[in-house]
């Protein structure tokens, strides 16, 4: 067998090792990572829009309380977030 058939013989393997590799790493990274806590939950609405409109009067909107949002200017300590340059 010449020098050459042996070379490109040993470059076929690394290839093939080599995509070997980065599929276990793949499926790896896959496998491990943490789950993702964003989750949009839909959730199908049977009341007619009209009866949603008959329901909030002016008077109603009125007393009405603002509902408490989630705190979106706390960092989560697992994520790297870029920082922004002065102005």
């Amino acid at each position: 067998m010449s020098q050459q058939q042996r070379l490109i013989q040993l470059s076929l393997v690394g290839t093939i090792l080599l995509c070997l590799l980065v599929g276990v790493y793949l499926f790896a990274c896959k496998r491990f990572s943490k789950p993702d806590r964003s989750v949009v939950i839909k959730h199908s609405v049977e009341t007619p829009s009209d009866d949603a409109l008959k329901y909030w009067t002016a008077d109603k909107m009125r007393d009405a309380k603002a509902a408490d949002l989630p705190n979106v200017n706390a960092l989560d300590p697992g994520k790297q977030h870029p920082r922004q340059p002065p102005i």
